[in-house]
C-alpha cells in the first residue's frame, strides 16, 4: 500500500510541476479584432494647413489604436474647400478611417451630393485629403437634373464638377444648355 501512495504522490508532483512551468504565451490574449475603444456620436475632423476639409461624423465609431484604424457606422461626411465652404455632403452605411495616414474609405450604399444638384451613387468611396480627390473602382451612377451617366470606376474632385469615368460609360443626357449648343457649332 506504502508502495501506490508513493507512485501516486510521485505523479501528482509532476503534474503540478508540469502546470507551474507552463509556458504562458499559450494563455489566452485579446483578440486584435477587439476595439480599444467604442464611441458613440462622434466626429472626427480632418484639416489641411489648419483649414478644415472634411467632418466626418458616424453613429458609433470602433477604435483600433494599434492598426490606426477607425470602422464607422452611419457615416455622414461634409466636405470643405479651402475657403471653409462646404462643397459636397457624403453618406454611407460604414467607413474605416486612418488618420496617421490620412485616408478615408466610404463602404455600402455611398451617396454624395453637391449643392449645385449633381448626386454620385456608388457601393465603396476612396477620399484623398491631400489631393481632394474621390476614387472608386465600383459601378458609380451620376446624376443632376435628368442626366444620367454610368460606368465602372471614377476618379473626381469632391464637388464633382470634373470627373473621369475609366470604363463601361454610358449616358442619358436630357438637359444640354444652349450655351453649350452655341459652343460645339
Amino acid at each position: 500500500m506504502y508502495r501506490y501512495r508513493a507512485v501516486w504522490i510521485v505523479i501528482c508532483l509532476m503534474i503540478l510541476v508540469s502546470a507551474c512551468s507552463r509556458d504562458e504565451s499559450s494563455a489566452p490574449r485579446t483578440p486584435v479584432d477587439m476595439p480599444d475603444q467604442i464611441i458613440e456620436n462622434s466626429t472626427i475632423i480632418f484639416s489641411e494647413k489648419g483649414i478644415r476639409s472634411a467632418a466626418i461624423h458616424a453613429q458609433v465609431v470602433a477604435v483600433y489604436e494599434r492598426l490606426d484604424l477607425k470602422k464607422a457606422t452611419k457615416v455622414h461626411v461634409d466636405f470643405y474647400d479651402q475657403t471653409g465652404n462646404r462643397t459636397s455632403v457624403l453618406v454611407a452605411d460604414s467607413g474605416l478611417i486612418q488618420e496617421k495616414k490620412r485616408k478615408f474609405e466610404a463602404r455600402g450604399n455611398v451617396v454624395v451630393t453637391t449643392p449645385e444638384g449633381v448626386k454620385l451613387t456608388t457601393e465603396s468611396l476612396r477620399w484623398n485629403p491631400e489631393t481632394n480627390k474621390i476614387v472608386t473602382d465600383d459601378f458609380v451612377t451620376i446624376t443632376k437634373g435628368k442626366d444620367v451617366i454610368t460606368g465602372i470606376g471614377l476618379e473626381a474632385d469632391e464637388q464633382l464638377k470634373h470627373f473621369v469615368i475609366k470604363k463601361k460609360v454610358q449616358a442619358q443626357i436630357e438637359e444640354v444648355p444652349e450655351e453649350d449648343l452655341k459652343d460645339s457649332l
